[in-house]
């Protein structure tokens, strides 16, 4: 396994993963109605947030099989442009991904475009329900990608592991709705975990990495470990 604690800017794109990870947002039966918000507004909200933390700025949506490009200079500009459409019945009301590009903070502080950094899928409209996902996984210490190759880049993760949770707070507390998964347990079903709205590499692919080739300077990876998980 290559040890490298920064990442070689050669490596562009970052590759997706050989799997997915995301959060599910859905209105939660056992909380009080409340009056649902305008029928773009969860959105608006989503993408203002995602634009802003530049981990997707959106310029495409996929329904029922189609990709349409929706160019526009701003989230705002796109969400009036699949109004639009949305309007027309040319879309929706269930749209099955909207895609874009955001950006990668490599460990120098420089930022690099990266297309499909994370997304939004599954989107009822009329019931509040979205998910944001993601195929990189540039936001824990280890590469897993397509090749099955791994490949430390703590420095990387450090970077972007945490615009990410930030990310997911905000939109959280924006919309106010349960997700799945719950905030309290820890999803194990893919090789990365979750946990709340942070990310962590599975700890048997840790464990395993670290014993065979440590990367320098990096004496312990306990801080890598997912909340509840015993490395015994």
């Amino acid at each position: 396994m290559a040890v490298d604690l920064t990442v070689d800017p050669t490596h562009e794109p970052y590759p997706d993963s050989f799997f997915s990870v995301g959060w599910r947002f859905e209105p939660d039966p056992a909380r009080p109605a409340q009056a649902p918000p305008p029928l773009l507004g969860d959105l608006r909200a989503i993408l203002a947030i995602t634009a802003r933390h530049e981990l997707l700025i959106p310029s495409q949506v996929q329904d029922r099989g189609r990709r349409i490009a929706l160019q526009a200079d701003s989230a705002e500009e796109f969400i009036d442009r699949l109004s639009a459409l949305l309007e027309t019945g040319e879309l929706g009301p269930y749209l099955d991904e909207i895609a874009g590009h955001g950006r990668v903070e490599r460990p120098d502080g420089t930022r690099v475009r990266q297309d499909g950094l994370i997304f939004l899928q599954d989107l009822r409209l009329h019931e509040r329900t979205y998910s944001v996902g993601t195929r990189k996984s540039l936001w824990t210490p280890i590469a897993l990608d397509r090749s099955f190759g791994f490949e430390w880049q703590v420095e990387l993760a450090d970077r972007n592991g945490p615009r990410l949770e930030r990310c997911l707070r905000e939109i959280d507390a924006a919309l106010g709705l349960a997700v799945d998964p719950p905030a309290h347990e820890l999803d194990r079903e893919q090789p990365m975990w979750i946990h709340g709205f942070k990310l962590f590499t599975s700890p048997q692919i840790l464990r395993s990495e670290f014993a065979a080739d440590p990367p320098p300077g990096l004496a312990s990876i306990e801080r890598f470990i997912a909340p509840g998980w015993s490395m015994a």
